[in-house]
């Protein structure tokens, strides 16, 4: 156990005196020559006040970003900035179109218009089948009382009763036999 505590000891003493690195620190950028001489233009940015994604409480105000470019000595003072006001967003500016585009809206539009063709004329059928239906009923109502006012007047020409001929089950006599069924 006395070897082990000697030797530990100085194990601690090193282990405490090593440093770790606080930061991580980048190398130089790789210098090229260039072909021609060249100037470093820096062109300002406006941007809007916002609120950091990971911490909604801390927000920023508008300020200018400034962005260096290298540009060649012959390059004017002067360069031509475009406003981004200028082009609408992404958002709104819809996408150019192409003629598989066109063509594949041209075919949907047609499938379309057949389609609301067809149901209004599915619609117009079934008016109509509804109107000649009412109309069967209502002839159907009639050939009944037809029916039994001949069935009646039968009777009476034939000396029956007709409060027994009105009793009589309609499937009994011949004229009922020979009746369209529905």
């Amino acid at each position: 156990m006395r070897h082990v505590s000697i030797l530990l000891m100085p194990l601690l003493v090193v282990g405490c005196a090593t440093q770790r690195p606080v930061a991580v620190q980048t190398s130089p950028p790789i210098l090229i020559a260039a072909v021609m001489p060249t100037k470093v233009v820096e062109t300002p940015y406006d941007v809007r006040g916002y609120r950091e994604a990971a911490n909604p409480s801390v927000r920023h105000e508008a300020h200018a970003v400034y962005r260096r470019t290298v540009v060649p000595l012959t390059a004017s003072e002067e360069l031509a900035t475009v406003s981004r006001t200028s082009y609408p967003p992404a958002s709104i500016a819809p996408l150019p179109g192409s003629d598989e585009l066109t063509a594949e809206l041209a075919t949907q539009k047609k499938i379309t218009g057949d389609l609301r063709l067809m149901q209004a004329s599915m619609a117009e059928t079934e008016q109509r089948m509804q109107a000649q239906y009412a109309m069967l009923v209502r002839q159907s109502a009639e050939a009944l009382k037809i029916r039994e006012q001949l069935e009646t007047e039968r009777a009476r020409v034939r000396g029956a009763n007709p409060a027994v001929v009105a009793a009589t089950p309609a499937g009994a006599t011949a004229a009922n036999a020979a009746e369209v069924k529905w």
